[in-house]
């Protein structure tokens, strides 16, 4: 979320949405962004913006009337006030690309917003899981501790031992805190996200994972050219560059003026020519970036569904001692220990195997992000 929480933080705090109060699905959640979020509206406004900007310097160019009619030399006066300089059609056009770019920017913040959406969503989700899971584990460890102390007491165990199983108990009070820290940080996130009020519960339906089930390209090589065609920050350099070389032209005609030529004019040009040349650096500094973070997401992909199956195999080995504990169980304590151990590891496998499907369907949200997939309707770009 580092791209979204710097602006939300200083401006959620005085939002609120008329979606506050009702349930959440994942789709609701994102019409109520789309349609409310500050951020896409701060984009949209600089993008109204720029464009009146560019209207401005196209209704500059029609005749004008100035104090300039009063001066001496008449002939001159109208000229100046009727023709206008050539310079200034090059500016003209150069801000209408502007304004394109500044479009295309809300785009682009819209498209993070979303996909940082989505993410919070999933680890919302998966650390409610976590921290009922924490809580069952405190259950256990009491347990443990309650039959240890009894047994104590009778001198069947020493301290060390008795020691142990109460500092169990306190390391998983300590694990459900910070279980339940982590929950609420990530609920005040969302909440500022969907700018909804911070006094209101965060009602959210469960959402099952799906961006696996997604139509990607098979191979990263494909991938990476269908994000390059598909991505609004490099369509956007498009139009920059477009701006700076009218702004270059505006400049490389600007001696034909009613100044004439300057001292400052080969200066002017050489400066003109390097920020042309240095934003067509920075397409190809994005279009490499997003070709390099494809590939790395698809070997990322790989490895996580490599470390699921093998964690599927020891989910299954953490059943199986379970199963086995809970069928040998007697009513000594050490049975009865061995048997909440048991359950513990099979606890700590799901924890594990749940994490690592979390991740994966995290992965697949970036991996959709930057193939420029419509995040609403989570439609894959094939070209």
């Amino acid at each position: 979320m580092k791209k979204i929480i710097g602006f939300v933080v200083l401006l959620g705090l005085f939002s609120s949405s008329v979606f506050a109060g009702q349930q959440y699905s994942l789709e609701t959640a994102k019409q109520a962004v789309v349609n409310d979020n500050i951020n896409v509206s701060i984009a949209y406004e600089q993008y109204v913006l720029v464009k009146s900007q560019a209207q401005s310097k196209s209704l500059n160019l029609l005749p004008t009337i100035s104090v300039d009619m009063l001066m001496v030399d008449y002939q001159y006066a109208v000229l100046r006030s009727i023709v206008p300089e050539p310079q200034r059609f090059f500016e003209a056009a150069a801000s209408k690309d502007l304004a394109v770019a500044a479009s295309i920017n809300r785009t682009i913040v819209k498209r993070n917003l979303l996909q940082d959406l989505e993410q919070t969503f999933f680890l919302y989700q998966y650390h409610q899981e976590m921290l009922e899971s924490f809580n069952k584990e405190k259950a256990i460890t009491q347990e443990i501790a309650t039959r240890s102390q009894e047994a104590y007491d009778l001198g069947t165990i020493d301290f060390s031992e008795y020691y142990r199983t109460q500092r169990g108990v306190v390391s998983a009070n300590t694990q459900a805190v910070n279980g339940k820290q982590i929950v609420n940080t990530e609920e005040y996130a969302l909440k500022l996200i969907l700018q909804a009020k911070n006094t209101e519960a965060l009602d959210l339906a469960p959402t099952n994972f799906y961006n696996s089930t997604l139509d990607f390209p098979a191979t990263a090589e494909e991938a990476s050219t269908i994000a390059v065609n598909n991505s609004k920050e490099v369509e956007q350099f498009d139009y920059l560059i477009e701006a700076a070389n009218k702004q270059k032209k505006g400049v490389a005609v600007s001696w034909i003026s009613w100044g004439g030529v300057g001292f400052d004019y080969f200066s002017r040009l050489s400066i003109a020519k390097h920020e042309v040349n240095k934003i067509a650096l920075n397409k190809k500094k994005s279009i490499y970036e997003v070709k390099n973070q494809v590939v790395a997401q698809y070997a990322q992909i790989e490895s996580q569904q490599e470390k699921i199956s093998y964690q599927n195999q020891l989910l299954a080995m953490a059943q199986d001692e379970y199963t086995a504990a809970v069928a040998a169980q007697t009513s000594l304590l050490n049975s009865f220990i061995n048997t909440k151990k048991a359950e513990l590891n099979l606890m700590y496998a799901e924890r594990e195997s749940s994490k690592l499907k979390y991740e994966l369907e995290l992965q697949y949200i970036k991996l959709k992000r930057l193939l420029g997939a419509n995040m609403m309707t989570n439609v894959v770009p094939r070209s």
